[in-house]
């Protein structure tokens, strides 16, 4: 795209709520951003569709969506082209901010208003603050799009100065000293084969619809320890993987991408509240900035950024935050980093595609979603993986909220075939209580390896399903029609949803569980299934023997939930397999 056109304008003819029409006398490029002029003020839109004008030969229409409130826009209205498409600026300062869906960041534009009011503006990134650049080539050195040229320090990582990507080999013609600068000097100047100079910043910007591109694609294979043992388990996810999280209202998503946020071991978490309720985002803007980091005990925002376009927000920027949180990841990925981008929810932003393919007069899908919602969905999931080249990955963790909990409507049909990992969270589990409401049953799946073997991991789902079944019989038939064999099946099956399962987010020791603390949990586990455990039931009738076994269960449960909260070094530790095979003797054990 030429990002060199000189200004051209154009004037509006059609408004219909965040899509409009202009009509133009010279060349508007597909994808390129306007300038809506209203009461004064300049909104943000981007060219979706060019079209002949059937009144005026000479002219077009093009057919716009806008990212802001089009309260109080009139027919006639300038429109000016910019020439250059959506595109975030990438650059150190990146970390630790709170932007809005067009990296806006939020903290200055309240410092203009408490409320957001359309057309407002903030520079990006701090254009005053100093950074620390060291060079890392020298004049005549040739380097291509990609390739650093320096290098700051940005909290505890090391923040490399990139070429722009789409720059081919070109000589440094000129570099700074090692020198604290700001992201509007220049800190190098570099010529192209065209003998063109262009200087080179600390920041740049990048299209977002543009993918940034990979040194050496992957295929993701280190598995990531979220501290979540049921994903952990039995839905685990690699560095550069994806997941689709879908569940109904209330089921628990938001404290689930808390623990992930806090526990997840990946240099850089991004969150892209894409249409997520505006009180649960306005938790996670307050909260997150009191929070540590369990891994370095620095303030946890020191890893995070955050993109909110809350459901109170304009709907057509919801599309926005997406890729403009994407092509931060992107750039990070690039930079060598693990990311984990967090999009919360992407059933919003897929409800803004309708609303706008609605407008357009497309043709409706399933439940009136674009026929191309699934492509679209997976051509967002396809810009997360490993970088082989760069060490780095981006991990998209995308959760679902479907009308009703009804993971058969398009938007859930389609994550699920674009992603490699999936978290189904479930209303009855969350009804009871059980966190994370992530049903082991019906609602996991993933292609990566887990931290255990999958003969283990099948063994306890089998286990598990075997006690739902059972569970179901009791409710049918009645305790006394189920085998005592079966019944202690059963119970094996509680104890393991119970004490492995299920965690307490809001507990210090529980909320996180690594992957050497794993192993011994499925020793243990393991222990537990293949066992066949002798109740002494000389002279007792059937139903005491019942009442028996659960208590024996209930007390090593017990024990069991007591030693996920206290157990912390390695001899602690330790005891639990010791302590399920004493209960599988019946041997005399202290609980």
């Amino acid at each position: 795209m030429n990002n060199t056109n000189k200004t051209r304008t154009g004037t509006l003819i059609a408004i219909q709520d965040s899509l409009v029409k202009a009509r133009f006398f010279s060349n508007v490029i597909m994808g390129e951003t306007a300038q809506i002029m209203v009461d004064g003020k300049s909104l943000q839109a981007e060219v979706l569709q060019i079209a002949p004008d059937p009144k005026n030969p000479e002219a077009g229409i093009a057919e716009m969506q806008v990212f802001e409130d089009l309260t109080g826009a009139q027919i006639g209205a300038t429109v000016e082209f910019t020439g250059k498409p959506l595109s975030v600026l990438l650059g150190p300062g990146l970390l630790t901010s709170i932007w809005d869906g067009l990296q806006n960041p939020l903290y200055k534009l309240s410092e203009q208003n408490a409320y957001l009011v359309p057309g407002m503006k903030a520079a990006a990134l701090d254009e005053e603050k100093l950074w620390d650049f060291t060079p890392s080539v020298a004049v005549g050195d040739v380097v291509s799009g990609g390739d650093a040229i320096g290098t700051v320090p940005e909290g505890r990582l090391n923040h490399k100065i990139l070429v722009p990507f789409n720059f081919d080999k070109c000589t440094v013609e000129s570099i700074i000293e090692k020198k604290s600068v700001n992201i509007t000097e220049t800190v190098a100047v570099i010529r192209d084969k065209q003998d063109v100079k262009h200087d080179v910043k600390l920041a740049f910007r990048w299209a977002v619809k543009s993918p940034i591109p990979f040194k050496s694609r992957a295929i993701p294979s280190k598995t990531i320890s979220t501290g979540v043992r049921v994903i952990d388990f039995l839905a685990p996810v690699s560095y550069g993987g994806t997941v689709g999280n879908p569940g109904p209202f209330g089921a628990g998503k938001t404290v689930l991408q808390h623990s992930l946020c806090k526990y997840a071991l990946a240099d850089i978490i991004i969150m892209a509240a894409c249409g997520e309720r505006a009180g649960e985002a306005v938790e996670v803007f307050k909260d997150f900035a009191e929070l540590e980091d369990p891994s370095t005990g620095d303030s946890l925002m020191n890893r995070m950024c955050i993109f909110g376009n809350t459901s109170s927000m304009p709907v057509a920027a919801r599309e926005a935050s997406v890729f403009i949180a994407l092509t931060v990841g992107e750039y990070y990925r690039y930079q060598g980093y693990s990311v984990v981008l967090l999009a919360d929810s992407t059933s919003r932003w897929a409800q803004a595609l309708r609303e706008r393919s609605g407008r357009q007069g497309d043709i409706p899908g399933p439940e009136a979603f674009p026929m191309d919602i699934p492509d679209q969905i997976k051509g967002m999931y396809q810009r997360a993986g490993a970088d082989e080249g760069t060490g780095g990955s981006l991990t998209f963790i995308g959760t679902v909220s479907p009308a009703g909990g009804n993971f058969q409507e398009p938007v859930t049909q389609a994550t699920m075939d674009a992603t490699g990992g999936f978290w189904g969270l479930s209303q009855d589990r969350a009804d009871a209580k059980k966190y994370p409401a992530i049903d082991p049953l019906a609602y996991t799946s993933s292609v990566y390896d887990s931290f255990i073997s999958w003969t283990d991991r099948n063994k306890m789902l089998q286990t598990l399903d075997e006690a739902n079944g059972i569970d179901q019989t009791i409710s049918t038939i009645g305790l006394k029609k189920v085998p005592l064999e079966k019944y202690v099946l059963y119970q094996k099956g509680l104890t393991i949803d119970f004490c492995v399962m299920q965690q307490n987010a809001f507990h210090e020791q529980d909320a996180c569980t690594r992957p050497d603390r794993l192993v011994i949990i499925n020793e243990a586990v393991q222990k537990l299934i293949d066992s066949s455990i002798q109740f002494a039931q000389e002279g007792m009738e059937d139903e005491e023997v019942k009442v028996l076994v659960k208590n024996k269960f209930d007390e090593l449960r017990q024990w069991w939930r007591d030693w996920n909260g206290t157990a912390v070094s390695s001899e602690e530790q330790a005891v639990l397999p010791q302590k399920v095979e004493q209960f599988i003797l019946q041997e005399e054990y202290s609980l």
